[in-house]
C-alpha cells in the first residue's frame, strides 16, 4: 500500500453525483480540483459515477423530458466537470488523516 500525499485547494472522494456536482462548482470558481475514485472492480462490485450507474431510467432530473439512463446521465456529469478542468485521479481511499493543517 503506498501512501499519497497531496496538497490542494479541493480534494473530492467520489464520483457520483454529489462529488461530480461539487467539482464543477470548485472548477467553476478556478479551484482546480482533484476527484479521486476508486478504480472500477466487478468483484467489490464499484464502478466510477456511484449508484447511477446501475440506475436504468431516471425521470425526475430537470432537462431530460424523457428521462435518461444513469451512465449517460453520469457520462454527462463527467464531462461538464472536465471541461471546467477537474482533474481526476483513479485510487482506493481507506483512510484521510485531518489532524493537521492543511487539511
Amino acid at each position: 500500500m503506498s501512501k499519497l500525499s497531496l496538497h490542494r485547494n479541493v480534494v473530492i472522494i467520489g464520483s457520483g453525483p454529489a462529488g461530480l456536482t461539487a467539482a464543477i462548482y470548485s472548477a467553476r470558481a478556478n479551484l482546480k480540483p482533484l476527484l479521486i475514485d476508486a478504480p472500477a472492480d466487478a468483484e467489490k462490485q464499484t464502478a466510477p459515477g456511484g449508484q447511477l450507474m446501475i440506475t436504468t431510467e431516471v425521470e425526475n432530473y430537470p432537462g431530460f423530458a424523457e428521462g435518461i439512463q444513469g451512465p449517460d446521465l453520469m457520462v454527462e456529469f463527467r464531462k461538464q466537470a472536465e471541461r471546467f478542468g477537474t482533474e481526476f485521479l483513479e485510487a482506493w481511499i481507506d483512510k484521510v488523516e485531518l489532524q493537521e493543517r492543511p487539511f
